[in-house]
């Protein structure tokens, strides 16, 4: 996954709210990226390779003369900055030397563009309407012969930027969306505190506020959730498991983790009427069936 475009576009910010558990506030001390930096993030159990590639000039121009470190990426995702309209005609010249640099080695990424910073921080909302459209007019026709699609985002809207990198991520995963989808509409029916996530904690879908930071489930869950996750290979030695406790008060937890990837961690005041029982029963096998495509996509 390559994130592209000019300097001061949110590049960096972007990453840091949605993958490094920084806070909006957090990214106004991030310094630019020198050249290209590439950083790993584990997605239902494979390494994602994120490259973060510097927009200043003198950086453009280095890296887009050793066309080879663009190779093999799956998703590019260019960023335009609405807040800076002037520009706008210099990143589409940016856009289309990388898509030369595809074309000549005969590659087709998936193209996500994010027209970035939608957001009134610092900027007026009569010219950030005018700027999206003026934006939809120079940049969706540049990619309509691929595989494209595009979403208005910004670092303050955490919640819809980390389904956007989730959806990014499932995307090359045949039929997954369609669970997501449809586990989404199940958790609003069932009368629990459920967070479907993977065993590093990322959170896939979830019905709790304040759980999670950008992808990152919220730390003492996420070391819960690992915690027990050692116990299942070294101790169980089996690829799946349950783990439940109960206190005084009725208050019940279960972990269940399908396939040594996905973790269904659901949180209980009370008993579950029958209604919602066999909608968690469902979820549940959905979420084992979740877990087998996952590890049939890994092998092919």
């Amino acid at each position: 996954m390559s994130l592209v475009g000019l300097s001061g576009c949110g590049k960096t910010s972007i990453y840091s709210v949605a993958f490094a558990e920084k806070t909006p506030e957090d990214t106004k001390s991030l310094s630019p990226t020198i050249l290209y930096e590439t950083r790993r993030h584990p997605f239902l159990g494979l390494q994602v390779g994120i490259f973060d590639f510097g927009g200043q000039e003198q950086y453009r121009k280095e890296y887009m003369e050793k066309p080879e470190v663009f190779r093999g990426t799956d998703i590019l995702i260019p960023i335009v900055d609405l807040h800076d309209p002037k520009n706008f005609e210099q990143a589409k010249e940016y856009f289309k030397g990388l898509l030369d640099i595809y074309r000549k080695s005969n590659e087709k990424p998936k193209i996500f563009l994010f027209l970035h910073k939608y957001d009134t921080e610092d900027y007026q909302k009569e010219l950030l309407d005018t700027n999206v459209n003026k934006a939809k007019e120079i940049f969706l026709n540049l990619f309509k012969d691929y595989d494209f699609d595009y979403r208005l985002t910004s670092i303050y809207l955490q919640d819809e930027l980390a389904k956007t990198f989730r959806d990014l991520l499932i995307s090359s995963y045949a039929d997954l969306k369609a669970h997501v989808e449809k586990a989404e509409s199940q958790l609003e029916e069932i009368k629990a505190k459920i967070i479907i996530s993977d065993v590093s904690g990322n959170v896939i879908v979830h019905n709790v506020q304040g759980v999670s930071s950008g992808l990152a489930l919220r730390g003492d869950l996420r070391d819960f959730i690992n915690a027990c996750n050692t116990v299942r290979e070294n101790i169980f030695m089996s690829d799946s498991s349950i783990f439940q406790g109960k206190n005084d008060e009725g208050k019940e937890i279960e972990l269940h983790i399908f396939k040594y990837i996905i973790s269904v961690l659901v949180m209980k005041s009370e008993e579950l009427d029958r209604d919602s029982q066999d909608k968690l029963n469902t979820l549940l096998s959905d979420m084992k069936l979740f877990a087998d495509l996952i590890i049939s996509a890994h092998t092919e």
